[in-house]
């Protein structure tokens, strides 16, 4: 499987976790699933749990299903606290 680059812009405790607001990550499957799976691979567990419970945006829309597919940029936001 030949893996594609995304952008991926990280948001709060993503920022922490991964040690970046931003890079370009190897993808091999431009899904919802490929790209939680390719930050976990990159930045370890702690990143790993975060993305998991994240919101994937991709263009202007919200995808919360694993096949989904994803474009070249995307931002990741993890539950936010507060109120």
């Amino acid at each position: 499987m030949v893996s594609t680059t995304v952008t991926v812009t990280y948001f709060a405790a993503l920022v922490d976790a991964t040690g970046c607001r931003s890079e370009d990550l190897a993808v091999p499957d431009r899904t919802v699933a490929g790209l939680r799976a390719a930050v976990g691979q990159r930045h370890g567990p702690r990143a790993a749990a975060l993305v998991r419970l994240s919101s994937v945006l991709t263009g202007d829309e919200v995808v919360r299903h694993e096949s989904a597919a994803i474009g070249p940029v995307v931002d990741l936001l993890p539950p936010f606290a507060g109120g």
